[in-house]
């Protein structure tokens, strides 16, 4: 399974995996990792984040596109993560066009609303396959296209075994987070499925607010539990709530 996100950046007992480090002409750098393990994803993700402020010296560090392959290793009943990259380029800080919203910023019902419409909307058309508006909803960043939303549709769809539908859970705003790749007010939900064939969901979608009733995708990151695989391995709760960690 699939997941993007932007500015990821959210132990173990093994050593690290290599992580390489390259420019990439016209857009920064990229930090890549072949493997990683559920247990080694936040020390390797920790030490990206050093290696980007290395390269960045003086400048802030921008973390953009986030892409990784996943699966589930049932013998061992964790997340394998394949083929890591993470985006991030240099910027001064001085000339930057993006601003931060208040510290006191708060969302009127009104934007709560639209921004739920926005989400809502999103899913829809991730369970209806359409991938050119997927793509286009999307923050220009992630570097998105109807190919690879198409790949997202299609996972989203992989275990339904009937008509059902995706809806949300509004979990929260945040102002300014300091690993988001701008700085402002975003919107995080959880996404829930209702379709036979889904035991669970792990993650959501974040949204980022452009301005009042405007938003971008800033980050997809859900993945689904097939009953299949529940019904044939007899996973407990404990076991399901660790597919769902990295």
């Amino acid at each position: 399974m699939t997941a993007i996100i932007l500015a990821a950046l959210m132990a173990s007992a093994q050593p690290l995996p290599p992580i390489k480090v390259e420019a990439v002409p016209g857009k920064g750098f990229a930090a890549t990792v072949a493997t990683i393990d559920a247990d080694q994803y936040d020390p390797v993700v920790d030490r990206i984040k050093i290696l980007a402020e290395q390269r960045c010296g003086a400048k802030k560090v921008r973390f953009g596109r986030y892409f990784f392959d996943n699966h589930i290793d049932v013998e061992r009943g964790v997340t394998v993560i394949k083929d890591f990259r993470q985006a991030f380029s240099c910027f001064d800080p001085a000339t930057d066009p993006y601003k931060p919203v208040p510290a006191d910023w708060k969302p009127s019902a009104a934007e709560t609303t639209a921004a739920t419409r926005f989400a809502q909307r999103f899913v829809d058309n991730l369970d209806a396959g359409n991938t050119v508006l997927l793509a286009k909803m999307m923050d220009p960043a992630l570097e998105t296209n109807p190919t690879e939303m198409k790949r997202f549709s299609d996972e989203a769809k992989m275990y339904q075994t009937g008509p059902g539908e995706f809806t949300l859970r509004l979990d929260g705003w945040m102002t300014n987070p300091p690993d988001a790749i701008y700085p402002g007010a975003y919107a995080y939900f959880a996404v829930l499925s209702s379709h036979p064939g889904i035991a669970g969901t792990c993650g959501g979608i974040l949204l980022y607010r452009l301005r009042d009733g405007e938003y971008q995708i800033s980050q997809y990151d859900v993945r689904y539990i097939s009953q299949r695989l529940i019904d044939e391995e007899g996973f407990s709760d404990e076991e399901l709530n660790r597919l769902c960690k990295r």
